[in-house]
């Protein structure tokens, strides 16, 4: 059995895993693990990887988030309110006001 090395690591959206996992089945027989993970993430990715990424941007520049929080958050498909505060309690220590909720939510759900 080889051990194979990391060679870089980087947080990415689930769209551009997604990306990732379609251009290597392509070239190469996905292992059972890849191809459960590509399979899940069909069915939850909802929008291409350039649009999660300009999202990922939008909220770091606008919020201020990090890139791990701003990627959770567009891989999360938050669609309220409620489900917001409640993620960003775990991921924030900063308190956001109603209007910056709203916005960031109307950002994340396309509204």
């Amino acid at each position: 059995m080889s051990v194979k090395k990391i060679r870089r690591s980087e947080e990415v959206t689930n769209a551009r895993a997604l990306e990732i996992l379609r251009e290597l089945a392509t070239s190469t027989q996905l292992s059972e693990e890849q191809r459960k993970t590509q399979d899940y993430l069909e069915k939850v990715v909802k929008r291409d990887a350039a649009d999660a990424e300009a999202l990922v941007r939008q909220l770091m520049e606008k919020f201020g988030f990090t890139r791990v929080t701003a990627i959770q958050l567009v891989n999360l498909s938050l669609e309220s309110l409620d489900e917001l505060k409640t993620v960003l309690s775990y991921l924030e220590r900063r308190e956001y006001t109603d209007n910056e909720l709203r916005e960031i939510l109307k950002l994340l759900t396309g509204q």
